[in-house]
């Protein structure tokens, strides 16, 4: 009887989470779409980025403080669930200035935004459900999960990538994967309810079996990991920079925002800011400029690092993507097949998950692309180093 209850508590639990996951999803999705469209037909929108950077500030600086470490916040609840719960604002706050960010022409993703979303809504389920410390850890891995695969369209990896993400490979049971995986399949499919159509990205060609071509492929790994290296440590570098010279947080974003627009402004660089998705689909037929990377690593960087709300896996798939793109320029590899790699591979070593990463490519490009996205994104993780975009500065 007793494990009767407990199946009936979770099977409601997860409806719950795939509800508020893949609805806040979906409604994010489509508001974001809105903003974007907003932002390319007036251009002039980037000037008032400082003011949108100023907001944003404002409100993290007071009622959204305790929930201002976003993404670092989920994963220190899940490695210590005996923490205090989410706060509820944490969802509406960071829907808002993620909005404003993309809006007004910052160089952000949107994983992060999910997450907390997902997070922040169904960790208040714990008190309802009484659940145990244990049991809240299980819960905000299965938002994560949710968040992940219900933005991307990506459950598997969703799944995965909640389970690379913050248990720091401590043991997990098998109970424990199938709630998380229910919960990202749920959410997939509530999402995809209410009409979201997610960017299809594809590979049209798969290299050649050869020795040669091989060695390309481990030296595309090769730097695919060392430009997440550089995105990681460049994140590192420029916050602990902006914190040093700039300490007043409101300071620091006006600054920032007028930094990133002049930026933009005087390269004419309206194509790296947001989230760049035609960018990155361009870039699996065409081959990208050889700097296309390292601009919206730059500006991605330098959003990031003053304050401005967002994600970085997006960027990160913009960066891969540009980057394996304008590699075809110069290795003997199908072009779609570099973006591809690079697009999952460089996010897969930036954030640690390679699995998560490699079971992207799985559903984003389809099977017969996994051995090799799996062996890229483990030798591009390895190149990487050990820490994480989601581990404390």
């Amino acid at each position: 009887m007793i494990y009767i209850r407990s199946f009936a508590k979770w099977m409601i639990i997860c409806i719950l989470i795939a509800i508020l996951a893949g609805t806040g999803s979906a409604l994010f999705l489509v508001l974001l779409d809105y903003c974007t469209q907003i932002r390319i037909q007036h251009r002039f929108l980037i000037a008032l980025l400082p003011i949108a950077g100023l907001i944003t500030a404002l409100i993290y600086q007071t009622v959204g403080k305790p929930s201002s470490s976003g993404n670092q916040l989920i994963v220190e609840n899940i490695l210590q669930p005996s923490k205090p719960v989410l706060p509820f604002l944490m969802a509406p706050f960071i829907f808002a200035t993620t909005l404003l960010s993309h809006l007004f022409g910052a160089s952000a993703g949107r994983e992060g935004t999910a997450l907390q979303i997902s997070a922040g809504l169904s960790d208040q389920l714990t008190k309802p459900f009484k659940l145990t410390d244990k049991e809240r850890a299980l819960l905000l891995l299965a938002a994560v999960a949710a968040g992940f695969g219900s933005v991307f369209g990506t459950p598997i990896a969703g799944a995965i990538f909640a389970l690379e993400f913050a248990t720091n490979k401590k043991a997990v049971s098998f109970y424990s994967i199938l709630l998380v995986f229910v919960c990202a399949f749920l959410a997939h499919w509530v999402c995809l309810a209410w009409g979201v159509v997610h960017t299809e990205y594809l590979i049209k060609q798969l290299p050649k079996i050869s020795f040669n071509n091989l060695l390309f492929i481990v030296l595309v790994s090769i730097i695919f990991g060392l430009v997440a290296f550089l995105f990681k440590t460049g994140l590192h570098y420029f916050k602990v920079r902006a914190i040093t010279h700039l300490p007043n947080e409101l300071w620091r974003s006006v600054i920032g925002g007028t930094f990133i627009a002049l930026i933009v402004y005087i390269t004419n660089g309206f194509d790296f800011i947001g989230l760049g998705i035609e960018s990155m689909i361009r870039a699996f037929d065409t081959p990208a400029n050889h700097n296309d990377f390292a601009i919206k690593m730059l500006l991605t960087i330098l959003t990031l690092s003053v304050g401005f709300k967002g994600g970085e896996v997006t960027p990160l798939f913009f960066i891969g993507a540009t980057l394996g793109s304008g590699l075809s320029l110069v290795l003997p590899l199908p072009i779609s097949f570099l973006a591809g790699m690079g697009m999952v591979s460089v996010f897969g070593a930036a954030a640690k998950t390679p699995w998560a990463a490699a079971l992207l490519a799985l559903e984003l490009f389809g099977k017969e692309y996994f051995i090799y996205a799996f062996a890229i994104c483990i030798i591009a993780s390895f190149i990487a180093g050990k820490k994480s975009i989601y581990q404390p500065s």
